[in-house]
């Protein structure tokens, strides 16, 4: 299979839209045709500004895209080669940077209401990139000025993040003091610095340790964010395409095989463990939620991910993957959507180190797709129905490193839902400090039990299965596919050291604004809240294209509204609301079935 021609996919279920270029050509592409948008968001001192309350630092990125576009290397129409405005809006920016950075290469800004102080690798990172196009017209700019800056960055880099992790050989948060991906991203920075600003000190410091984090890499294929040196915690798959993305990048510079085997892994894990349409499997990830809604504002939570498409180009499986993350993308990102510059400067990457050859399919593609983790987890596909599921142990909530880090959710959901003509149904996203969003809970008189211990996942004879061991009770979710078209779902508690009363709960993804009762009550999936019996809908309700019908006594509760971790409040956008079905166990039978159906 050749590289297929790249648009925008639309829905799922339906066909890929009207081809326009393959890849790689298309990360250019997307690059040039927004550099425009950039050049109309500069302010009159220089810097990026796209409002809403963008982190600044992600923004100033666009001097990587500038850049780009300027040195003509835009593969289908150097139109900016050169370009007069083009290099004003950099000598403005670079200006703007010069200024922001202090003699320790640190910024301040706000961050979703954080205050931050420090270096940002990311940004220093595009800069110094952008440095390195821009050297053969180096008496255009003024790069010495902006090599001095990086250099004092990339020093601080080293001093406050790097120097304590030489001889490391697992990368645990409680040492590093943050996850891996930043770890990596420290790495490749004051890696890449060395070479262009020939500071051999820069990589002699960060080559030894990068190689250690390539070896510290999790059997399974990813690497720990919040976890032990018993690797209980797990993979967060959404932070981990940032590790992956520098790894890549190691990889294409050094040329060393430790970084491309690692590279492959971590490519066949994204690949085993995302949902059909490219998007990120949230059930197993402990930091971020499924979030499909189009984000201009931060590139990094858009859904698919572009982060390291490039690292996927590898193999052929790895290439139809990107493929289907940049369609996805794509379908989110029509032409009158600003794009954040952090996300052009990915896909000036994507570009640069592209891997050419042979698409295929991706593994999840294929209708009876099976993928295991270690810890008990796996996703499984059963024709045009993909189901998540998961009795990987909370531990984020019993660490005190992990307990009020706003970054580290809590495991609490145990199965998700994904269908081919819909995309996601069920949910598997996890929150923070909300027993409501768990799969099950129990509330005896001494506290309130509703994190996993773990527990155990399976299949057998078209049934799908996940057992999870609470510290009082056991919970048990079955799936089975009855058709194309129908999913049956049952849900029972054991009681073992308690008399509960239980809880058993999914969420939905908002499929439509509004819901319809089989009796005929209609409810706007608005601002006000409710919470419906099913005996007041008729047994059951329409949402979208999905009907559910369910146990005798289940309500409709709207809405669930998640913790975010990204702003300082944490409270969430109207936007990540959903809509929760529960039911209360408090008689001798602790069982509950549901049925969801596609189509009248």
């Amino acid at each position: 299979m050749s590289s297929p021609e790249i648009s925008a996919a639309t829905a799922p279920g339906q066909e890929v839209a009207a081809t326009s270029s393959p890849l790689p050509q298309v990360f250019g592409e997307v690059v040039a045709g927004r550099l425009a948008d950039i050049l109309d968001h500069q302010n009159a001192n220089g810097a990026i500004d796209y409002g809403g309350g963008v982190p600044a630092v992600y923004p100033q990125q666009a001097i990587l895209p500038l850049a780009f576009c300027w040195a003509g290397l835009d593969p289908k129409a150097p139109r900016w080669r050169g370009h007069p405005r083009v290099a004003t809006a950099i000598t403005r920016l670079g200006d703007y940077l010069l200024s922001w950075y202090d003699d320790r290469g640190r910024v301040s800004y706000d961050s979703h209401g954080y205050q931050v102080c420090g270096v940002d690798q990311r940004l220093t990172y595009a800069w110094l990139e952008a440095l390195r196009l821009l050297y053969p017209a180096r008496a255009s700019f003024a790069l010495e000025a902006w090599s001095d800056k990086i250099s004092r960055a990339c020093q601080t880099l080293l001093e406050e993040k790097l120097l304590r992790l030489q001889g490391v050989r697992r990368f645990v948060a409680r040492v590093t003091g943050t996850g891996t991906n930043h770890v990596m991203l420290y790495l490749s920075t004051v890696y890449r610095a060395g070479v262009v600003l020939e500071r051999p000190d820069f990589c002699h410091l960060a080559l030894p340790i990068a190689r250690a984090l390539a070896r510290d890499m999790h059997p399974d294929g990813y690497w720990d964010e919040h976890s032990d040196l018993q690797r209980s915690g797990g993979p967060t798959p959404s932070y981990n395409y940032i590790t992956l993305t520098g790894m890549g990048l190691m990889a294409a510079w050094t040329g060393e095989t430790i970084f491309a085997e690692a590279v492959a892994r971590a490519a066949r894990f994204h690949a085993d463990f995302c949902y059909p349409d490219g998007t990120f499997l949230d059930l197993i990830d402990e930091r971020a939620r499924y979030d499909p809604s189009p984000r201009p504002a931060d590139a990094f939570y858009d859904c698919p991910r572009v982060w390291g498409l490039f690292a996927f180009s590898g193999t052929p499986e790895g290439r139809g993957l990107a493929a289907l993350h940049m369609a996805g993308w794509l379908a989110k990102t029509p032409p009158d959507r600003p794009v954040n510059p952090e996300t052009l400067a990915r896909h000036v990457e994507n570009f640069t180190y592209w891997k050419p050859g042979p698409f295929a399919a991706p593994p999840t593609d294929q209708r009876r797709h099976r993928a295991s983790l270690t810890l008990p987890a796996g996703l499984f596909r059963a024709g045009p129905w993909c189901l998540g599921l998961s009795a990987i142990r909370a531990g984020n909530a019993e660490d005190p490193a992990y307990r009020h880090n706003p970054f580290a959710l809590e495991r609490q959901k145990l199965f998700s839902v994904w269908h081919e003509k819909t995309g996601l149904i069920i949910d598997g996203s996890h929150s923070k400090h909300q027993p409501e969003n768990s799969t099950f809970a129990a509330a005896p008189d001494a506290a309130h039990d509703y994190f996993p211990c773990g527990g155990e996942v399976g299949q057998a004879d078209g049934e799908f299965w996940v057992r999870a061991v609470y510290k009082t009770f056991v919970g048990t979710v079955r799936l089975r596919p009855l058709d194309h078209r129908t999913l049956w779902i049952q849900m029972s508690v054991d009681p073992a050291a308690t008399r509960g009363p239980f809880s058993a709960a999914f969420t939905l993804r908002v499929l439509d604004r509004k819901i319809i009762g089989l009796a005929g009550p209609i409810y706007e999936l608005g601002t006000q809240g409710f919470s419906i019996s099913s005996h007041v809908l008729g047994g059951g309700f329409v949402l979208g294209p999905i009907t559910v019908t369910g146990a005798r006594g289940f309500q409709l509760n709207w809405p669930l509204a998640p913790f975010n971790s990204y702003t300082s409040d944490h409270k969430s956008r109207f936007e990540m609301w959903v809509p929760r079905v529960s039911v209360d166990f408090r008689g001798p039978l602790n069982v509950a079935e549901f049925t969801i159906r596609l189509g009248a």
